[in-house]
């Protein structure tokens, strides 16, 4: 197996060269140097180890990715998917780790000697001051900016809604506490558009995603043409099952929204209307900030810019 003593006796330098420029700090050595020491590697297929990486840099290739304890859907999995991906092009390796906010980082983690965390949960206050002072990056958007976000999807589907002349509307949240994340700020962009839009708001159901539950759901609502904001293309599929079942006639007198854009919303008979992320924007976003080193630490107010890659993908369920 090829050693770094072997690259180095080739390229006539020492190890120690060798170990220094292919671990960071090539910017000690000419071009030259480097580029010979980098070409020789190459040639002979040696690459340095991640113990010889970390000791010299002071710390990893290791990105961890921090998420909140939500159920890994499609727009979870897609996410850490392209983040995965987007890491791997600049040499990093991308490690998961599910959290809460009672959660703290355990001695474990910094053993690991991350590069950075890239945060899609809240971190606490303590644990980003130990982290930075460890020079671990953290990458992350704050609690508020993610509420503001989705804010902004609640009142992109009330919006929706409207358009397609349902002027009476009800949220659909679910009963797990794994999506009480995310689930009060989309319900309140759906009550706070639908107010300012003189809307008629019914109450807020919540489901288990049972078919039973979804009929009682479906059979709680009075009679008329109703518009409804799911949380997400699941709890949407569970409503626009037990519709069917009622013989409601959609979208006639019922309107269905989900969230995700998913496989199911765009498989199931009628598809489902729902709100699509870009998230490859916001995936390059990141990596960039991860392989920068610098602060992402987005405002709530900028959501509006943020906003833009949300939309509305019509699906038969709202389809006039």
């Amino acid at each position: 197996m090829t050693g770094s003593a072997d690259v180095a006796l080739r390229a006539g330098v020492s190890r120690s060269t060798v170990s220094q420029i292919l671990n960071g700090r090539a910017h000690l050595f000419s071009e030259e140097t480097v580029a010979r020491v980098r070409e020789t590697a190459a040639a002979m297929g040696y690459r340095p180890s991640l113990a010889g990486r970390t000791l010299v840099r002071g710390k990893s290739d290791i990105v961890i990715t921090l998420i909140p304890d939500i159920t890994f859907g499609p727009t979870v999995r897609e996410f850490v998917d392209l983040l995965t991906e987007g890491l791997a092009k600049e040499g990093l390796t991308n490690l998961l780790r599910l959290s809460s906010s009672e959660d703290s980082l355990q001695d474990a983690v910094l053993g690991l000697r991350p590069h950075s965390i890239v945060t899609m949960a809240p971190l606490r206050p303590e644990d980003i001051e130990r982290l930075e002072k460890q020079g671990i990056y953290v990458i992350g958007q704050s609690q508020a900016f993610q509420a503001a976000a989705d804010m902004a999807i609640g009142r992109l589907q009330a919006e929706h809604l409207l358009g397609q002349d349902y002027k009476r509307i009800a949220v659909v949240r679910p009963r797990s506490k794994r999506e009480q994340y995310s689930a009060p700020e989309r319900e309140k962009g759906v009550l706070e558009y639908g107010g300012l839009h003189a809307m008629e708001v019914l109450p807020t159901l919540e489901i288990g995603l049972t078919s039973d539950e979804a009929l009682k759901a479906v059979r709680s609502l009075p009679a008329g043409r109703v518009g409804l904001a799911c949380y997400n293309d699941e709890v949407a599929l569970a409503i626009l099952g037990a519709a069917l079942r009622e013989g409601v006639s959609i979208p006639a007198e019922m309107g269905i929204i989900g969230v995700d854009n998913s496989v199911i919303a765009r498989a199931s008979t009628p598809t489902i209307t729902s709100i699509s992320m870009d998230l490859e924007l916001n995936v390059r976003e990141l990596v960039s900030h991860v392989v920068s080193g610098q602060e992402l630490r987005l405002p709530p107010e900028a959501t509006d810019e943020y906003a833009r890659g949300f939309t509305v993908i019509q699906g038969g369920t709202t389809r006039q």
